[in-house]
């Protein structure tokens, strides 16, 4: 198996994952892996064909699946700077696709995103049908490799399943820039945290095990195109917080400043087509962040 991305957040999760399984695993990523024993492993951008051309040396003969993390993700660093988040996630996921065209890989599993729906009353459910309108460039960026994704599954037989992913925390994090590592490392005086507007906004959390286990599941299957994972489950940021507090043990009153622009006001999601697909999340919120903050201190990030 192929995993771009796999020195990351949830590749270095899945690789050990794959790694308990006794799979055979390639890397590719800008870092070096953060686990021992990687099979292959091939240093570079997405984006870059050079990446690719030393993959095709890597694995003459291709590989079954491939699983694709690597990405921009940043929302906001996507507003700053649209170019970088496209030339990343677009020309890096159709790297990606030529190559499994041309080595005969008939499985991908892409982390999307439901940035790509976008929802700006944010009230309705979000469903594989809804309309495709993002926000942000970010969203736009995995709503552009989702129609890749058909138009190769279609002509190619390139079987993509897009995981609509909401926002995935756990252990070993810590040097992401998402909400819940800021917290922690607010908790810890690491650093301010503050509130985009109100902190109505809610957003669906979903621990990194029950993605690995989704990914892992999918990549066995069948499925193609979209479908949303998540919890199930969405609190606001001001609820998050106040959970947080609980799981730290100190009471967290973050500052307010104006919300930014292109921020979904709400995220949940329906997790039916994920159901029938056999994909299910089991570790709730609290449980998830109590694991979480333990690894965060044992780690010594604080």
């Amino acid at each position: 198996m192929v995993v771009t991305g796999g020195s990351g957040f949830i590749g270095t999760h899945l690789v050990k994952s794959l790694q308990r399984k006794n799979a055979v695993v390639t890397i590719v990523d800008r870092n070096q892996p953060r686990v021992e024993g990687v099979d292959h492993f091939v240093r570079g951008a997405i984006e870059d064909r050079s990446t690719w051309d030393s993959l095709d040396d890597e694995l003459p003969n291709g590989a079954d699946i491939l699983v694709h993390l690597a990405a921009r993700t940043s929302v906001l660093e996507s507003i700053k700077d649209p170019a970088d988040v496209f030339a990343s996630n677009l020309v890096g996921f159709h790297n990606a696709l030529e190559f499994c065209r041309r080595h005969g890989v008939q499985r991908v599993i892409l982390a999307s995103t439901n940035a790509v729906v976008g929802l700006s009353g944010g009230t309705e459910l979000i469903t594989e049908l809804s309309p495709l309108a993002p926000l942000t460039p970010y969203g736009a960026s995995k709503a552009a490799d989702e129609m890749l994704g058909s138009a190769y599954t279609e002509c190619y037989g390139v079987r993509v399943a897009a995981v609509r992913l909401t926002n995935v925390y756990g252990p070993d994090m810590w040097r992401k820039d998402s909400i819940v590592p800021r917290l922690f490392r607010h908790a810890q005086g690491q650093g301010e945290f503050v509130i985009y507007g109100d902190g109505d906004q809610f957003r669906d959390f979903v621990y990194v095990e029950d993605v690995v286990r989704a990914f892992l599941s999918l990549a066995e299957g069948e499925l193609a195109g979209p479908v949303s994972f998540g919890s199930g489950e969405s609190v606001s940021v001001n609820e998050l917080v106040a959970l947080v507090s609980q799981v730290v043990g100190k009471e967290l009153h973050p500052s307010h400043v104006p919300p930014k622009a292109g921020e979904m006001p709400g995220v949940r999601v329906s997790l039916e087509r994920a159901r029938i697909a056999g994909l299910k999340a089991d570790v709730d919120l609290r449980e998830g962040l109590d694991r979480a903050w333990r690894d965060f201190l044992a780690s010594g990030s604080h």
